[in-house]
Formats: C-alpha cells, structure tokens, sequence
C-alpha cells in the first residue's frame, strides 16, 4: 500500500509516552493502528445507523412489494 508522508502536530506528553513504549521508529506504527481502530469504530457507527434505518423501512417495503408482484407475475393478454 502507498505511503503518504504528513507533518502533524501533537501534545509533546503523548509524543514522549507512545516513543518511551514504542521506541523512535514505532511512533508510525503506532499511529496508524491508531487511526485504523478509530476509523474502525466511526465506520461501524456510520454503517449502524444505515443498517436501522433500512431495517425500520424493511416491513413497509415487504408489503409494497407484495403489491406489485401479483402485477409482475400475472400474463397479461397484449
């Protein structure tokens, strides 16, 4: 996967504490797991609410369809 080189900013205490546990060249890595588990976590909230609200929709559409099939599936003289 190609990498993309940024320029953040953060808090000096939260640099110090991820490279005394990460080392110098962990603070990437750290970072990026990071950044996954958070998007991670945004997406699924994100896809939640999809998901309830196709489910709140799911009877209305049954019925709705059910009205239509008869209409789909009878032979009609043309």
């Amino acid at each position: 996967m190609p990498n993309t080189r940024l320029n953040i900013t953060l808090p000096t205490p939260i640099v110090d504490d991820i490279k005394a546990i990460y080392g110098q060249r962990g603070l990437s890595q750290f970072l990026e797991e990071a950044a996954k588990e958070k998007l991670e976590e945004v997406k699924k909230k994100a896809y939640k609410g999809l998901i309830e609200g196709y489910q709140s929709t799911a009877v209305e559409t049954k019925e709705v369809l059910k009205k239509f099939e008869s209409a789909v599936t009878e032979k009609r003289d043309v």
